[in-house]
């Protein structure tokens, strides 16, 4: 570097002020451009003797250069266009410059020792990965990936600016990249996923670094120290954050997922969820006398979180709890696939989801923490349906198969075979010795206890059912087919009693009021109430979106949710009035479900998450 010295002129512009650190592959220096102090960073070549190294790591050097002079960002430094140069003399060996924004204080691996490793706080958390996670959704939006996230290559500027350095390993995502990906690329133990170990780094592979940053920021551990689960490989982290709320642990534990698939899929995702985390919330006074006597698996601590949360179970149904006003209270994140079914459980205090990702999974409404993934069905899961006792729940799948499985454990009892096609539902009868699952072109009739096939209502080929429900005394069920039909049915008998078309689309979804009076239903972009024993239509609501593919009554009767093209909207069926619009979900809204007491909405979307959703004063 015989060109590079304090008072040389480089480039006739840039002068050498002084050198401030070295590295394996590179110096740098502090420069002076017409004033301004910048970066000065030499490349070292003199550590090669092979010419493959040496183009390798200049390749590497002119990507930094490039990518930096094409982004515009405060959280980026700044590079000018002309910013790289080379400086050669005969007979000697080039030296690669490249000139940056300087960037005063520290990287946070200095600013951890700094502060003796002390943990951050959730506010500082959230604040910092909102910032760090607005600078990925500029890199990703231009097709970059970072490979290389971790505190020492974040520095945090006096005024609170986070900036992400050293993009020399920066690669573009092109479908020529992603066919001839080899060998191990960049590794930084404990933060490096464990694709981009094995040569394949995916835009997601930027989350789990990033993830594995925040742990390391807010236990005050270095990620390669801490234990993991034998079982899942999982990072063992949470004991060591107490001052982290459980719904952010669980989006940091969404970025770390060991497979790419099953993290967020965008920056935008993760902002979304930072905004709902940090959004000021007020939560309902609820007496002490309306929370259900605890179970003993219920510690005093949980209830106590349960009701700070505002999420509860009271011991009946409330006319009084208005769904006026609404907030959302969480998001539950694991699904990888559009999240189809859900279903409450008030005994247990759980919710069940099911999903295209082919998996069931079982979340507590005390802690919104994910307890079990079941696995059992090969191909999508379209229904969960729990049995009025509470001791097993029914899935269907469209692996033409229904599965019945014990509450709370989640263990697999039997599996129901006998479709021929795919199966859409399956509900239980009102007193649960019955289960009815269609398919397309089938309705069968189980017993419950033997597993036994006791009937088809019918085997048409022609048919398309695509909802069923049970009247509240359990005598009949609803059939709802794409032609826009209701059929009415005894299922006891396999006789059919009534059948009606509704002439305005097919029917996707069925909903009968607890008290039997009203039967709602989904048809093409309305939502058409009718009087449960007459069968007459009463009320048509017209919805402001594509259709609504899920509704649900309250127990109480006295609010209908729908759910339709990202929004879902809540209505008195009586009047017809619409009540309130919930936005969140960035997709489609396929399923909607009121806990057994009407004091909670689950809203699950092809966005692959799970909302909850509470009235407020």
């Amino acid at each position: 570097m015989n060109f590079v010295y304090p008072g040389a002129l480089l480039n006739n512009r840039y002068r050498v002020l002084q050198p401030i650190g070295k590295g394996g592959l590179s110096q740098t220096f502090d420069v002076d451009d017409a004033g301004i102090t910048k970066v000065l960073k030499v490349l070292n070549l003199q550590r090669f003797d092979n010419t493959e190294g040496k183009k390798k790591t200049i390749a590497l050097f002119q990507r930094e250069a490039d990518v930096l002079s094409r982004l515009n960002y405060p959280g980026i430094p700044n590079v000018d266009s002309d910013g790289y140069f080379v400086l050669s003399e005969p007979e000697q060996e080039p030296i690669h410059c490249l000139v940056m924004e300087k960037i005063h204080g520290l990287n946070l691996q200095q600013w951890l020792e700094q502060e003796h490793s002390q943990p951050i706080t959730q506010d500082h958390a959230i604040a910092w990965l909102k910032q760090l996670v607005t600078i990925l959704e500029k890199l990703h939006q231009e097709g970059l990936i970072h490979r290389d996230i971790k505190p020492s290559n974040i520095m945090l500027k006096p005024d609170g600016q986070l900036v992400l350095i050293d993009f020399g390993g920066v690669r573009e995502i092109t479908e020529t990249y992603l066919r001839n990906v080899t060998g191990t690329g960049l590794i930084s133990p404990g933060y490096t996923p464990p694709e981009q170990a094995d040569g394949k780094a995916v835009l997601q592979s930027d989350f789990f670094a990033l993830g594995r940053t925040l742990v390391h920021l807010i236990t005050g551990t270095h990620p390669i120290d801490l234990e993991k689960d034998p079982r899942t490989g999982k990072l063992l982290w949470r004991d060591r954050a107490s001052q982290i709320s459980e719904p952010l642990a669980d989006l940091i534990d969404y970025l770390m997922a060991l497979l790419p698939s099953r993290r967020p899929r965008t920056p935008q995702l993760i902002l979304k969820y930072l905004d709902e985390l940090s959004a000021p919330t007020t939560l309902p006074d609820r007496p002490q006398t309306l929370i259900n006597r605890p179970s003993r698996q219920s510690p005093p601590l949980q209830r106590s979180l349960l009701q700070k949360l505002g999420i509860v179970f009271r011991a009946s149904s409330d006319p009084s709890v208005s769904w006026k006003r609404v907030a959302l209270r969480g998001t539950l994140l694991g699904h990888t696939g559009t999240v189809a079914t859900i279903a409450m459980s008030a005994e247990h205090h759980l919710l069940i989801s099911g999903s295209y990702d082919t998996t069931i999974k079982l979340w507590s409404l005390r802690s919104k923490n994910l307890l079990e993934t079941l696995c059992q069905h090969s191909d999508r899961v379209t229904n969960v349906a729990i049995s009025p006792n509470s001791d097993c729940f029914a899935s269907s799948s469209f692996d033409k198969t229904i599965c019945l499985w014990s509450l709370p454990t989640g263990n697999l009892q039997q599996t129901l075979t006998g479709h021929r096609h795919r199966v859409n539902q399956v509900i239980f009868s009102p007193n649960g010795r019955i289960l009815i699952s269609s398919s397309s072109r089938e309705i069968n009739i189980w017993s419950v206890q033997t597993g036994r096939l006791l009937r088809s209502l019918s085997d048409s080929e022609t048919d398309n059912v695509r909802a069923i429900a049970f009247n509240a005394d359990g005598k009949t069920c609803v059939l709802g087919y794409l032609d826009g039909r209701l059929e009415v049915w005894n299922p006891h008998t396999g006789q059919l009693v009534y059948a009606v078309s509704s002439h305005m689309g097919g029917v996707t979804s069925i909903a009968v009021s607890a008290d039997g009076r009203f039967l709602a239903c989904s048809v093409g972009r309305t939502v058409q109430i009718w009087n449960a024993q007459t069968y007459k239509p009463l009320q048509i609501l017209n919805n402001a979106f594509d259709g609504s593919s899920a509704i649900a009554y309250t127990p109480n009767s006295q609010v209908l949710a729908s759910g339709g093209d990202k929004e879902i909207a809540l209505w008195n069926p009586q009047t017809g009035n619409l009540l309130h619009r919930l936005l969140g979900h960035t997709n489609p809204i396929r399923t909607v479900a009121f806990s057994p007491d009407g004091t909670i909405l689950a809203s699950g979307s092809q966005d692959q998450t799970i909302k909850l959703w509470l009235p407020t004063p």
